[in-house]
């Protein structure tokens, strides 16, 4: 009898960190089910990543700032009897904008799609992944949940709702088959304007950055070993040793100078 293939699940797949977590999957066998929000090239991604590597890849469009999409992407799984084991929550928005000039349509953007969306698929698959003998959660949180930022604000919080969820739910499931690991990457070179933002930052901050390659294989290796906090790149992880050491009120006002450089050249999204 032939047993019905079993899925990763990644969220916001269709570019940056989500695409290169899709392909480190499919280069390690993994069978996938990808979601993105519609018309950012899912089917052709799916259509690359078969043939490429052999696995079964399906793809789902779907906006997770929408209050029932969660919900919907379940009855979907179920409606197509599909069977999940991993799940990699990637989707996520941010931005450089002072509080008081971001609409309220930004801010809650942020928080519906990096908080509830995150949460809520967590909460939806978590019954499914402890039917499996090993199972595995990876939630993309960021260094910015470990410090305020000024000029992002919001973000960072949502950042650090990822990584306080993800340790509360890991120590939960400790006894169960689902590991729950929470990925914190620093800078990366994705589009063009990003890798501008970053030379803005300084030396120190090029020096720090991988590339989304770099950074998805190590947090799929982490992973599977079990690793609950992964930080890639050696600067990132003395980067945070150092402002761990350092009292909020010195945090802010270093991070609040080094993020004004990004106000004239970032937009809300």
């Amino acid at each position: 009898m032939q047993l019905s293939p079993v899925f990763t699940v990644i969220t916001g797949a269709s570019q940056g960190l989500g695409r290169a977590l899709a392909m480190e999957c499919a280069r390690r066998g993994r069978h996938l089910i990808l979601l993105s929000l519609p018309e950012e090239g899912l089917p052709e991604l799916a259509n690359f990543l078969f043939a490429r590597y052999r696995v079964k890849v399906l793809y789902y469009e779907t906006d997770l700032t929408q209050e029932d999409a969660p919900q919907q992407f379940y009855n979907w799984l179920g409606e197509q009897k599909l069977h999940v084991n991993m799940l990699i929550n990637n989707a996520g928005i941010g931005g450089t904008l002072s509080f008081a000039q971001a609409s309220p349509n930004y801010i809650n953007n942020i928080i519906l799609l990096n908080i509830r969306a995150l949460a809520m698929m967590t909460r939806l698959l978590v019954p499914e992944l402890q039917r499996h003998h090993k199972s595995h959660i990876l939630n993309i949180s960021s260094m910015a949940a470990f410090s305020p930022i000024p000029f992002k604000t919001v973000y960072p919080a949502s950042k650090a709702f990822v990584y306080s969820f993800s340790m509360g739910l890991r120590e939960e499931l400790r006894r169960s088959s689902v590991s729950v690991s929470v990925l914190h990457p620093g800078p990366m070179a994705t589009k063009q304007d990003n890798i501008i933002r970053l030379q803005q930052h300084g030396f120190l901050a090029q020096l720090s950055t991988l590339t989304i390659e770099q950074v998805a294989r190590k947090a799929l290796q982490s992973m599977e070993r079990g690793t609950g906090i992964i930080i890639p790149g050696i600067l990132n992880k003395i980067s945070y040793r150092i402002m761990g050491m350092l009292p909020h009120a010195l945090q802010a006002p270093i991070l609040g100078r080094i993020f004004t450089k990004e106000l004239p050249v970032c937009h809300a999204k």
